[in-house]
């Protein structure tokens, strides 16, 4: 919040009022300015009795607004919110773009070691009203779930907007499947099961992702731990999507990795004759002709049919059963270890305390093999699991303790700030 002086056009004169500055959206009164269609000027008045007075220019298509900075703390204060939200001219007198990766890289000018991972638009494809906004609202997203206090940034130039996150060398889903990755069973656990803790993150705000599919879906190759980036987001406002189209399309995603044949083709076609098909199959003891390289037990195939159908919710499919069995797998591989299983966190338990932890990352679950929680554990306790590119977050044992988890860890968290919806309501200049 900030005490400043605003621009009353109808009586043409300054007001001394509060302004409140949230992820991308200024609000003063009941009037919302959102930051990311707008540009900014600061300029410096002087006059003969006075020190001077900071004028800070925000205008967009809709107008111009008028802001008064009492002195020049005050103003490099907003000045910093504004250059991190609003947008940013001169991109390619700042940055170069280079391909090498999935998504393009930003590279610094001035700063070869300053390097951004790029989501370029077209802004003719955005003509549409509802397109533009759903835009705008997925920068919003970005912020409120941003994972450096830097990122992202907006720029554009007069064909295209670039937004800037955290340089990482990312592959999609969808290019790691058709590429021939080995979706072993442990690491296609952790990345459905971090995506669900991403999607706990939304419900939290109250929104939704709207967007959720292989090609949305990016794993950091690069890193030793397993992360994941959920981009793309469709969020927008007065629409019947809710967190449950997210699950659905989370079984969705689910089922054509589990039905991939490695013919370079995925199935955009979901059969639920199918999966009961093949669910029967698999619960005969005998059965053992399995054509589908990345199904791996019934359990899979049972989240896949709850997420298809519409009363399954969030709490219940992040203590699903397939999650608690690969924790059961990993139990009995460590047992020669002698661990206490009475002093394990489970999967709901490690979520519980990450929920709140400035490690929580926007996208990315990193902390179950960070290097200073390691510090603090007995290191015969933690060991890494090994997979084919990355590896994997440490799914602990304990299905007893898993079970006597009373209640979802979303229930537990409170969000304190005004939530997205309604800092959102509004965005047109007044």
């Amino acid at each position: 919040m900030e005490k400043v002086f605003i621009y009353q056009h109808k009586s043409k004169q300054f007001k001394f009022q509060e302004m409140y500055i949230y992820d991308n959206v200024i609000v003063v009164k009941n009037v919302y300015y959102e930051l990311s269609k707008c540009y900014h000027e600061i300029k410096l008045t002087k006059t003969k009795n006075c020190e001077g007075l900071y004028l800070i220019v925000l205008f967009n298509n809709q107008g111009k607004e008028f802001i008064i900075a009492n002195n020049e703390e005050q103003m490099k204060r907003i000045q910093v919110l504004l250059k991190r939200f609003c947008i940013n001219k001169n991109y390619f007198g700042k940055y170069q773009l280079l391909q090498r990766s999935c998504l393009p890289i930003s590279q610094a000018i001035k700063n070869n070691s300053e390097e951004h991972c790029t989501q370029v638009y077209e802004k003719r494809l955005l003509k549409d009203p509802k397109e533009f906004q759903i835009f705008h609202n997925s920068i919003t997203i970005m912020h409120t779930l941003k994972t450096k206090h830097s990122t992202p940034k907006l720029y554009e130039d007069n064909y295209k907007y670039y937004i800037l996150g955290e340089k990482m060398k990312l592959q999609s889903l969808e290019n790691l499947l058709l590429n021939g990755f080995d979706f072993q069973e442990v690491p296609f656990v952790s990345i459905i099961f971090m995506i669900l803790q991403n999607l706990q993150k939304y419900q939290q705000r109250n929104i939704y992702h709207g967007n959720i599919n292989l090609s949305s879906i990016f794993i950091n190759v690069e890193n030793e731990t397993l992360e994941i980036v959920i981009l793309y987001p469709r969020y927008l406002e007065d629409s019947d999507f809710t967190i449950e189209n997210d699950l659905y399309n989370l079984g969705i995603l689910i089922y054509q990795i589990t039905f991939y044949t490695m013919s370079n083709r995925i199935n955009q076609h979901v059969d639920l004759d199918l999966i009961d098909r093949i669910h029967n199959l698999m619960a005969d003891q005998n059965y053992k002709e399995n054509k589908y390289p990345y199904l791996y037990r019934v359990s899979q195939l049972d989240l896949i049919r709850q997420l298809l159908q519409p009363n399954i919710s969030l709490c219940r499919a992040i203590k699903h059963q397939w999650f608690v069995t690969i924790q059961q797998n990993i139990k009995h591989q460590q047992i020669h270890q002698q661990l206490n299983p009475i002093f394990l966190p489970t999967i709901v338990e490690i979520n519980d305390s990450l929920i709140n932890s400035p490690h929580v990352k926007e996208g990315r679950i990193v902390n179950f093999n960070n290097q200073q929680f390691l510090q603090d554990q007995d290191p015969e306790e933690y060991q890494l699991i090994k997979c084919q590119i990355v590896n994997t977050i440490r799914m602990i044992p304990s299905k007893r303790k898993h079970d006597e988890v009373s209640q979802c860890v979303v229930h537990n968290s409170i969000v304190k700030r005004t939530s997205l919806t309604e800092i959102t309501k509004s965005t047109t200049v007044k």
